[in-house]
C-alpha cells in the first residue's frame, strides 16, 4: 500500500527543483560538491566568491554541510539539534512534515499495507487468488495517480479560505474514516477498495500540499532547501524502521482489522494539525475565495493530460477487476499504456522535447517490467506448501530491512554516483535490477537451502540489496525529472511526472497481475512461479534501449542545457538526447 513515489519512491522534491537554477549550476561547476539529496551544494555567498579552485575555507564548509545532512540520521542528538533549527525557521511546518512522512505515510502505510495483505489472504480467503489480491491492492493506490488534479484544484479553488490547509485536513478525515470502516465493518473483498481509496488519498494529497508549502519556502529560504528534503527523506525510512516492531507484535496479536483501526490515528494526527493550522498559509478573506479558472487555462496540455491519466488510472483498475479473461485483461493492459506513452509524449513535446523524453521514460521504466511482489511473491512467502511460510513478525521485519535498504542506497548514491552520468548511473541500477530479480529465482526454486542459507536471511538480504539498488536508480531520476521542468511550470509538471511514474507502477503490476493468472498460478499451484520469475527478469532488459534512447548524456551535477528552460533553447539543445 506504500505509494509508489513515493513513498518509497518519495520524489526529491523542491531540492530537484532547486537544482534547476542557473546559481547553483554554478556552485556545482565551481566547487564539485554535493549534499546528502539530489547532488547539489548550497554555497553561502561570503563563500561562493572565493577564487577557483576551492579554497580550504570552502572545502571545510562542504565538509560539515555534508556532514550535517547525513549524520541527523544516525545520531539522535544531531538528529533533535537538526530539527530544532529547522522548526526555529520554518514553524509549524517542521512537525507537520514529520507527521505526514514520519508517521502518516512511512509508518502508517507501511503498517496498513502489511495488514492489507493478511486481510486479503486470511479474513477474505483471496490466497488461493494472488492476481485478483493485486488487481485489488493496485485499484486502492487510484490517489497516487491523480495527484496532479488535486494539485490544480486547490491552486484554483481555496476551500474555507485556504489552498493547502483544507485540502490536507479533509483528506485526512477521510483517511481516518477508511480505516474504521474497513477495520470494523464487514465487507467483501471488492467493497473494502473505495476504504484503501480513502486510506491512499489521507496520504497522497497531504503529500501534494506539504510540497507545495515546501516549494514556496524553499524560494523564501534557499539556502535551506537541502534541509528540508532532508527532513522529508529522513522521515520516510525512519518512521518505517521504528514501527516495524510495533507491526511486528500488533499485526500477529490483534490481526489486520484492529491493527487498521489502531493506524487510525496515524491521519488523525494530520487532521489535528491541520485543525491546528501548521502549515504556513494565511486565509483569504471572504471575497478572494472563488474558483481562479486561469489555473486550468494558462495550462491546457497539461491539464488535459492530468485528466486523462486520472481517467485511464481508473478505467484501468475497473477492468481488471470486472474483466475474467486473462488474454482480454492483457489486451487491455497494452491498449491502455501504448495510448498514454503516446498522448504523453506529444501532450509534452510541445512544451519541451526534454520534458516529453523524460516523461515517457518514467511511466515505461516501470511498465515494462511486470510487479509480482503485491500478489504471487507475498502469498508464495507466507502460504505456499513447500514455501518458506513466514510468520507475520517476519514480514514485519522484512519492512525494517527494506527501510535500512534505502538509506544505504541513498547514502550510496551521494557518495558514489552524482558524478556519473544518467545513463551510466541507470544502465548499472538497471543490470543490477536484473540480477536482484535472478535471486527470487534462487528462492523460489529453493536453491538457497541446498547451500545452506536459511530462507529468512536470504530474504533478508535480498531486500536490501533491491531497495539499495532501487533507492540508486531513483535518486537520480527524480532529480533529472525537476530538472527538465520549465521556469515558472515546475511544481505542476513534476507532480504530473511522478504521478506519471506511479501510473507506470500501476500498469507494471496489472501486467504482474495477467502474467500470474497466465501461467496459472492460482488455488495454491505454484509450479510456474520459477517460469514467472525468469519473464520478469528478462522484461527488467526492456528498459535499458530508452536508457540510451530518452536520458541525456549529463550527469546529476550538469545544469539542463538551454538554461532558462524556454521552448526554444531546449529545442535547440535537442540533440544533447
Amino acid at each position: 500500500m506504500v505509494g509508489p513515489a513515493d513513498s518509497s519512491s518519495r520524489a526529491l522534491r523542491t531540492v530537484a527543483l532547486e537544482a534547476a537554477s542557473p546559481k547553483r549550476h554554478n556552485s556545482v561547476a565551481s566547487f564539485g560538491t554535493i549534499t546528502s539529496i539530489g547532488g547539489i551544494s548550497s554555497i553561502p555567498e561570503e563563500y561562493a566568491n572565493e577564487a577557483s579552485p576551492a579554497s580550504e575555507k570552502q572545502l571545510h564548509y562542504l565538509q560539515e554541510r555534508q556532514f550535517s545532512c547525513f549524520a541527523f540520521l544516525t545520531l539522535p542528538c544531531q538528529l533533535w539539534s537538526f530539527v530544532r533549527s529547522l522548526h526555529r525557521e520554518f514553524g509549524g511546518f517542521v512537525p507537520v512534515s514529520v507527521l505526514q512522512y514520519g508517521v502518516n505515510s512511512g509508518a502508517g502505510l507501511s503498517i496498513a499495507g502489511l495488514a492489507q495483505q493478511y486481510l486479503y489472504k486470511d479474513v477474505l480467503g483471496l490466497a488461493g487468488d494472488p492476481a485478483l489480491m493485486s488487481n485489488l491492492i493496485i485499484a486502492g493506490k487510484i490517489p497516487w495517480t491523480i495527484k496532479p488534479v488535486m494539485g490544480m484544484m486547490s491552486d484554483a479553488y481555496p476551500l474555507f479560505g485556504f489552498h493547502l490547509t483544507s485540502y490536507m485536513g479533509l483528506a485526512a478525515a477521510a483517511g481516518v474514516l477508511g480505516y474504521i470502516c474497513v477495520g470494523s465493518l464487514t465487507l467483501a473483498a471488492a467493497a473494502t477498495v473505495p476504504c484503501f481509496i480513502l486510506i491512499n488519498f489521507s496520504v497522497a494529497t497531504p503529500d501534494v500540499m506539504i510540497d507545495a508549502s515546501a516549494a514556496k519556502l524553499s524560494k523564501d529560504v534557499p539556502e535551506r532547501a537541502s534541509d528540508l528534503q532532508s527532513l522529508i527523506w529522513g522521515s520516510v525510512p525512519l518512521g518505517m524502521m521504528a514501527t516495524a516492531a510495533v507491526s511486528a507484535t500488533l499485526l500477529p496479536a490483534a490481526g489486520p482489522k484492529w491493527t487498521l483501526l489502531v493506524v487510525a490515528v496515524c491521519p488523525l494526527c494530520i487532521l489535528v494539525a491541520s485543525v491546528l493550522r501548521w502549515l504556513p498559509e494565511e486565509r483569504l478573506p471572504p471575497e478572494q475565495r472563488r474558483v481562479d479558472f486561469s489555473v486550468f487555462d494558462k495550462h491546457k496540455h497539461v491539464v488535459t493530460l492530468a485528466a486523462c491519466m486520472s481517467a485511464m488510472a481508473i478505467m484501468l483498475a475497473v477492468l481488471q477487476i470486472l474483466i475474467e479473461s486473462v488474454f482480454v485483461r492483457c489486451l487491455v493492459i497494452f491498449i491502455c499504456g501504448a495510448m498514454l506513452a503516446t498522448s504523453t509524449y506529444f501532450s509534452l513535446r510541445c512544451i519541451t522535447p526534454l520534458l516529453a523524453k523524460t516523461a515517457l521514460f518514467l511511466f515505461m521504466i516501470n511498465a515494462v517490467q511486470p510487479d509480482l511482489s503485491e500478489g504471487a511473491m507475498q502469498t508464495w512467502l507466507t502460504h505456499a506448501e513447500g514455501g518458506p511460510h513466514f510468520s507475520k513478525r517476519v514480514m514485519a521485519a522484512r519492512q525494517g530491512v527494506s527501510a535500512f535498504g534505502l538509506l544505504v542506497g541513498a547514502i550510496f548514491y551521494n557518495k558514489f554516483l552524482t558524478a556519473c552520468r544518467y545513463q551510466r548511473i541507470f544502465l548499472l541500477a538497471q543490470l543490477a535490477m536484473v540480477a536482484s530479480s535472478l535471486l527470487d529465482l534462487i528462492l523460489v526454486s529453493r536453491w538457497n537451502l541446498s547451500i545452506g542459507v536459511p530462507d529468512v536471511a536470504f530474504i533478508m538480504g535480498d531486500d536490501v540489496i533491491a531497495n539499495l539498488v532501487g533507492r540508486s536508480f531513483m535518486m537520480p531520476l527524480f532529480v533529472l525529472s525537476a530538472k527538465v521542468c520549465p521556469d515558472n511550470l515546475e511544481a505542476t509538471l513534476f507532480a504530473v511526472l511522478m504521478a506519471l511514474f506511479n501510473l507506470g507502477t500501476t500498469v507494471s503490476t496489472n501486467f504482474g497481475a495477467a502474467l500470474t493468472d497466465l501461467l496459472g498460478i492460482r488455488q495454491g499451484n505454484f509450479d510456474m512461479l520459477p517460469h514467472a520469475v525468469v519473464v520478469r527478469s528478462l522484461c527488467r532488459l526492456l528498459p535499458i534501449p530508452l536508457i540510451f534512447l530518452l536520458v541525456p548524456d549529463l550527469s546529476p551535477q550538469d545544469p539542463i542545457p538551454g538554461g532558462e528552460g524556454s521552448v526554444y533553447e531546449c529545442s535547440q539543445y535537442d540533440k544533447a538526447w
